[in-house]
């Protein structure tokens, strides 16, 4: 994953990017697909010369989700914990909307695995090649006991 820090009216410390590279590594729990995270720290000015906010901006980009999250707090890395974990919680919300909850992990069986086996798992025995033509040519009469559905 690509990883842009980019300051704005602040200089950005190896302090801060090591804080953010400790954190970002959470981000491969929730998307391994994740290409490019752009963090933007910019301070505030509060007037007549005081010392202002320090905002933090989050865009992370991934195959088919953009997910962006913004903070503002008195220090840089306060500010980054609150955006980040926004950031994850839209993450997890992500992949939790994605997750199959019936029973865990399980997942229905499609046509194509149930039929892989001769539908041995589904408790189905399927027709003869000669009983499909004789039903797809025209109406035949079938020989033998009829199995009925019940």
């Amino acid at each position: 994953m690509e990883l842009q820090i980019v300051g704005r009216h602040v200089e950005i410390t190896d302090r801060f990017r090591n804080h953010v590279d400790e954190k970002i590594r959470k981000i491969t729990q929730f998307d391994a697909k994740a290409q490019d995270l752009h963090v933007t720290l910019s301070r505030h000015h509060a007037g007549k010369g005081l010392i202002g906010s320090d905002r933090v901006e989050l865009t992370l980009a991934c195959p088919g989700h953009t997910f962006r999250a913004e903070s503002d707090g008195e220090d840089k890395y306060a500010a980054f914990d609150m955006a980040f974990s926004h950031l994850i919680d839209q993450m997890r919300k992500n992949k939790d909307k994605h997750k199959v909850h019936r029973g865990g992990n399980h997942r229905p069986l499609s046509v194509h695995e149930a039929s892989a086996h001769a539908f041995r798992e589904v408790d189905i025995e399927p027709a003869s090649a000669d009983v499909i033509e004789r039903v797809a040519t025209g109406p035949s009469r079938l020989t033998g006991p009829a199995k009925r559905a019940v």
